[in-house]
């Protein structure tokens, strides 16, 4: 802003001698002195009677209007106080219209902490006095809002305004040479006279005022498209929203704030737990609508674990948001000792999901290889490591382990994983459950008319890479000799 900065002074000798042809004396030959007069080289104005006129306005011929103080000489560069008005009289005494005026902030002249104060005069000469509400001035192509007080004081700095409805707003008006109004983004220092509650912030913080300069405080605020959370005092947050925590008992509420540029989280976020800064990190989806979490607290599963479709991947989330990896078991089958198992995920239980799209309680892989890291693994045959030492297991469909089934001539276990040989020779094996044929399942549940192909207790003929011998006669294994029907080998006579 463009005001003058030139500070009040005296009337200079040569202003003197310019207003001569503005107030021409009013007398003739022999008869009382009237109307403008110099007297001891200063401006009087002199009424019928030859007594100065005081404390008053009067017209010079230009129709300008001139004060005349208590003492009946004209006022120059004076703040001018009539009633309940307040006006400037420049260098020439004349009232001055649509003007910045400066003066030392001298004797207690304004309660702000500023070296000088500003006025506006506006176009009938009048000081801004109303307190609450914004001035719009322009100044080149730009428009600017100003606050003024009762004693048209131009305000600065960070002030908390009261509008005509009782409403309290704070704005954030520059130094006392500037005054107007800030909008939209600023970094500043925060007040700490206007601070409230216990709070560390750094020397400067991010700041949004909108496009009407008030500031966003205790609030989310959209800007470009973008959302941004500010405390009570109008600071931009960063990190986890001041929400609910899992631990709590009520959930959903916790949304994520970028570290670096405060704006809300969508889609995936690699972030400490929402209630435990010191917490080792996960992963983390953030709804891309309105930023909640995912499953945070299990509002998005019947029990423990919901499911989510993303990009054409499905993930499991356990009830404080956590994306799982590794292998579950969420039906009750004692995976202990499994390396593949990862000990925080260790005691999921239940069903995936919620109504009627939820899958069956089971064994299910979520990859821990760093380019699928999370993805539900299905369909397929999976060993996890490099031999058949290690733990294959067959997924469905859903991405649910056969347990206690025939899968492709193979069988899988009651913990999920392939039964096989030890050596490259045949074994004879005795096995624990009844064992079904795959088809005997429908999405993880078996069917109620369902007959084992192998029951509880049958010795079964198996090979290094688990492939069960279905028929065979005097087949020798070790010293043994072995007749197979139907995958069930009996001794043979």
């Amino acid at each position: 802003m463009k005001k003058n900065q030139k500070l009040l002074k005296a009337a200079s000798v040569m202003t003197v001698l310019a207003l001569a042809a503005v107030f021409p004396a009013a007398a003739e030959e022999g008869s009382p002195k009237r109307g403008w007069q110099m007297e001891d080289g200063r401006w009087v104005f002199l009424d019928g009677n030859g007594d100065r006129v005081t404390s008053t306005w009067k017209k010079g011929q230009d129709g300008t209007r001139y004060y005349l103080d208590e003492d009946g000489y004209m006022a120059v560069n004076a703040i001018i106080k009539d009633g309940d008005e307040i006006y400037y009289t420049d260098e020439n005494g004349a009232r001055v219209k649509n003007r910045w005026v400066s003066e030392p902030n001298e004797d207690s002249l304004c309660d702000q902490d500023v070296d000088v104060v500003w006025y506006y005069f506006g176009k009938d000469g009048k000081a801004q006095t109303q307190e609450g509400k914004g001035v719009k001035l322009k100044e080149g192509s730009a428009e600017r809002v100003y606050f003024f007080d009762s004693d048209g004081h131009m305000l600065s700095g960070w002030q908390e305004i009261t509008n005509k409805n009782g409403d309290k707003n704070i704005y954030y008006l520059g130094d006392e040479n500037q005054g107007h109004v800030h909008k939209q983004w600023q970094y500043l220092e925060p007040d700490e006279d206007m601070l409230a509650g216990d709070h560390d912030y750094d020397s400067y913080e991010m700041f949004y005022f909108g496009w009407d300069g008030k500031m966003s405080r205790s609030d989310e605020s959209e800007v470009d498209g973008k959302h941004f959370l500010f405390d009570e005092n109008g600071v931009m947050h960063k990190g986890w929203s001041p929400g609910i925590t899992p631990h709590d008992g009520d959930f959903g509420v916790n949304r994520y704030y970028d570290e670096e540029t405060g704006k809300r989280a969508e889609g995936w976020i690699y972030a400490y737990d929402p209630d435990d800064e010191n917490s080792d990190p996960h992963w983390f989806y953030c709804d891309k609508n309105k930023g909640f979490l995912y499953n945070e607290g299990g509002k998005d599963c019947d029990e423990e674990v919901g499911y989510k479709r993303i990009d054409g991947k499905t993930y499991f989330f356990d009830d404080q948001g956590h994306m799982i990896t590794g292998l579950i078991s969420t039906n009750g089958t004692d995976l202990e000792g499994n390396p593949y198992m990862e000990s925080e995920f260790s005691s999921l239980r239940g069903d995936i999901g919620k109504g009627n799209g939820k899958k069956a309680a089971g064994i299910y892989y979520l990859s821990q290889e760093e380019g699928t890291l999370g993805q539900l693994q299905a369909d397929k045959k999976l060993c996890l490591g490099d031999s058949y030492d290690d733990y294959t297991y067959y997924l469905d469909s859903q991405g649910r382990a056969y347990q206690n089934a025939m899968v492709k001539g193979a069988i899988y276990q009651e913990d999920g994983t392939m039964l096989h040989a030890d050596s490259d020779s045949w074994e004879a094996v005795t096995v624990g459950s009844d064992i079904y044929q795959s088809s005997d399942y429908t999405k993880g549940i078996l069917k109620e008319s369902a007959q084992p192909v192998i029951p509880e207790g049958s010795i079964v003929l198996v090979s290094r890479n688990g492939k069960v011998k279905k028929s065979g006669k005097n087949v020798k294994v070790n010293d043994e000799r072995y007749d197979i029907d139907n995958y069930v080998a009996v001794l043979a006579e």
